[in-house]
C-alpha cells in the first residue's frame, strides 16, 4: 500500500508543480485560469489556475494503471473507481477551461456518471437502508432508490464545489472526510474503503502542498465534483457492505460542513433573500469568516490563508464524533442536529457582526503570531 500511496502524492505534486509554473509564464493567455475579477465570490487579488483536479485525477489514473500492470489484488477495484468519476472529471474540467458550460449540463454529466457507475460498472452501491422500516420499504423500489442515490451523490460533489476558491478550505475539507472515513473502514476490517480513502487523500496532498497557504492553484470545477463525487461513492459503498454495523448516516455527519453549506445557502437564497438558487453571493460561512473575524487592513492573502484554520472549527468536531459513534444511529442523529443548531448560530452571530468568542481566539491566535492587529469587533 505504501509504493502506489508514495506514488499517487507524488505525481500530485509533480502535475501540479508543472500546472503552475505554465500559468505563471502564460497569465496573459487566460487559459484554465480564475480571470473573472469581477465575481462577487472571487477572493484572489489575481488569476489563480483552477485546474488542480487534473493533477489529482492524472494522479489517481496512473496509480490504476500501476495496479493494473503489477496484477495487484486492488487494481481492479481502483480501476472500476477511477472510471466511475470519469464523466464528473471531464464535464467539470471543460468548464475550468472553457468558462462556458451550464450548470445544467454539469448536473448531467454528474448524472451520468451515476448511471454508469451503478447500472454498467456495478461500483456504486444505491442508497436502500436508512434503518426506518417505512423508508426502507419505500427504498425497494429501483426507481426511488436510484432518485434518492443520484440526489444525494450529486449534491454532495456541488457541495465541495461550492466552498472551493478559499486557499485550503475545499481540499482539508475532504482530507479530513476521508481520513474519517478511512478509521471507520479500518475500524470494519474494510481495505477497499481504507485504500481508496488513503489513495485519495495522498492525491489531494500533493495538491494541497501549493493550495495552502498561498493558493497558487485550486481545485476548480474538475477537481471539487471529482473529489465530492468519490467521497460519496466511497461512504456509500462502505455503508452498503456493512448494514447493520455502521449508521447510514454517519457518513453524512462526516460530510456535514459542506452538506449544510449548500442546504442552507439553497434555503437562504430561494426562501430569505429571494434569488436564485444558484445565484452567486458573498454570503457563505466562510465568507463571512473573511469579511469578519480579521483586521480589514490585512492583505488578500493573509486574510485569505487564515479562513481554513478557523473554518476548521466547522469540520473536526462532528468527524470525532462520526468516528467514536459511527455504529450508533441515536448519537449520530443528535450530533447532527448540534451540528445544525450550531451552524444557524454561528452564522447569524457573524451575519449581525458579532464574532463568536471561539472564532475571536482563532483569529487572535492566527494572527498574533504574524504580529498582526486583528481588532476584532
Amino acid at each position: 500500500m505504501y509504493i502506489p500511496l508514495g506514488l499517487t502524492f507524488l505525481l500530485s505534486f509533480i502535475v501540479t508543480k508543472i500546472v503552475v509554473s505554465v500559468a505563471v509564464r502564460r497569465e496573459e493567455s487566460g487559459f484554465g485560469l480564475d480571470n473573472n475579477s469581477g465575481a462577487v465570490q472571487r477572493m484572489h487579488s489575481k488569476p489563480v489556475p483552477r485546474i488542480g483536479g487534473l493533477a489529482i485525477f492524472i494522479s489517481m489514473v496512473f496509480t490504476a494503471l500501476y495496479g493494473s500492470a503489477i496484477h495487484a489484488t486492488w487494481g481492479s477495484m481502483y480501476s472500476a473507481l477511477i472510471m466511475s468519476v470519469f464523466f464528473v472529471f471531464v464535464g467539470g474540467l471543460a468548464e475550468d477551461l472553457s468558462g462556458r458550460v451550464t450548470p445544467v449540463v454539469r448536473m448531467l454529466f454528474m448524472m451520468s456518471a451515476v448511471v454508469f457507475t451503478i447500472y454498467v460498472l456495478s461500483s456504486m452501491n444505491m442508497i436502500r437502508n436508512l434503518e426506518h422500516e417505512t423508508l426502507n420499504q419505500f427504498l425497494r423500489y429501483e426507481v426511488i432508490a436510484f432518485i434518492i442515490t443520484c440526489f444525494a451523490v450529486v449534491g454532495i460533489s456541488n457541495a465541495y464545489n461550492m466552498i472551493d476558491g478559499y486557499n485550503g478550505l475545499s481540499s482539508f475539507t475532504a482530507m479530513v472526510n476521508l481520513l474519517g472515513l478511512l478509521y471507520i473502514g479500518f475500524r470494519l476490517g474494510d481495505f477497499n474503503t481504507m485504500f481508496s480513502a488513503a489513495m485519495l487523500v495522498a492525491a489531494i496532498a500533493g495538491f494541497f502542498v501549493f493550495n495552502y497557504p498561498f493558493g497558487k492553484i485550486f481545485l476548480g470545477d474538475g477537481g471539487s465534483y471529482t473529489i465530492g463525487f468519490l467521497i460519496s461513492l466511497i461512504s456509500l459503498n462502505l455503508v452498503g457492505r456493512h448494514i447493520g454495523a455502521i449508521s447510514p448516516f454517519a457518513v453524512l455527519l462526516l460530510v456535514a460542513y459542506p452538506f449544510t453549506e449548500t442546504i442552507f445557502t439553497i434555503f437562504r437564497r430561494k426562501f430569505i433573500h429571494k434569488t436564485r438558487a444558484m445565484q452567486p453571493d458573498c454570503l457563505h460561512l466562510h465568507q463571512l469568516i473573511f469579511s469578519r473575524c480579521f483586521h480589514e487592513k490585512m492583505s488578500l492573502l493573509q486574510k485569505n490563508a487564515r479562513v481554513m484554520p478557523i473554518a476548521a472549527i466547522m469540520m473536526i468536531p462532528q468527524t470525532i464524533c462520526a468516528i467514536i459513534w459511527y455504529d450508533n444511529t441515536i448519537m449520530i442523529l443528535l450530533s447532527l442536529l448540534a451540528y445544525w443548531i450550531f451552524y444557524i448560530y454561528v452564522y447569524v452571530m457573524l451575519i449581525k457582526f458579532k464574532t463568536p468568542l471561539l472564532f475571536k481566539w482563532m483569529a487572535y491566535f492566527l494572527t498574533k503570531k504574524m504580529y498582526i492587529n486583528t481588532n476584532l469587533k
